[in-house]
């Protein structure tokens, strides 16, 4: 898992990231069957926008994270039960250990593209209880490809100052095929859930949220983006969201 989100881009994401909404993170914990007395894990776990949410319905979130910026910003939120600890991907094994509670999910948010896809949902799977399960969640696509036509305006402001931005992070159906199929071949059993979201965004906001998907060396061309979105102040912008959770688990 590669750590690109320090400094600003840590800061942007702690601000212009959204938390799963309320009534999807019910839907998720109904689905997977967390309880009040299991921890929950979030692997790569960003500023926590599924540990905070998920932390009101178990007794704790382990949240994971190999950028010490985006813990910083997740322990600034000051949530209870939420415990941050600096990791990825290849240290779920070590964490095959005794917890004074049963782990009855592992959360995976927009983050699996950066990890080694199998490995981590074989690791992940073996780590829960019997009846737990693995979730792998995405929002997409990403705001710059949308549909819309302000979406075209901030894709093609983009690429006029990075190039082509067709990377999708994995958020597309056949990534979602490709998972299936890759817990299949582990043994694992998997379940499909689809929910839509629409949320109105104005363009600080736009602007904010692109930041945090931009490394170091983009964000110094932060001013010319801004200039570049102006003419969309003042627009009726509605984003809509698409989440996606692939539940996997362990054959029983």
């Amino acid at each position: 898992m590669r750590s690109d989100f320090a400094g600003s881009t840590a800061q942007y994401y702690a601000g212009y990231r959204r938390d799963l909404p309320t009534d999807q993170t019910a839907r998720l914990v109904a689905a997977t069957g967390l309880s009040a007395g299991d921890i929950a894990l979030d692997l790569g776990c960003g500023t926590g926008q599924l540990a905070v949410p998920l932390a009101e319905h178990c007794s704790a979130v382990v949240a994971i994270d190999p950028e010490p910026d985006m813990l910083a910003g997740l322990r600034a939120r000051r949530v209870e039960r939420v415990v941050c600890v600096l990791g990825d991907d290849r240290d779920l094994a070590l964490l095959a250990v005794p917890f004074a509670a049963p782990i009855g999910l592992v959360t995976i948010g927009n983050a699996l593209h950066w990890m080694d896809e199998p490995t981590t949902l074989r690791n992940a799977a073996a780590l829960v209880r019997p009846g737990g399960a693995v979730a792998v969640v995405t929002q997409g696509p990403p705001l710059w490809l949308g549909p819309a036509p302000w979406q075209r305006t901030v894709r093609n402001a983009l690429e006029s100052l990075y190039g082509p931005v067709t990377g999708n992070c994995r958020t597309d159906s056949s990534a979602l095929e490709e998972r299936r199929d890759m817990a299949t071949a582990l043994g694992l059993t998997t379940e499909v859930l689809t929910w839509t979201a629409a949320y109105p965004v104005t363009v600080d906001w736009v602007i904010g949220h692109l930041g945090s998907a931009l490394g170091s060396d983009q964000l110094t061309r932060m001013e010319e983006l801004a200039a570049l979105l102006e003419p969309l102040r003042g627009e009726a912008m509605m984003e809509e969201v698409t989440t996606s959770v692939l539940i996997v688990r362990g054959q029983e």
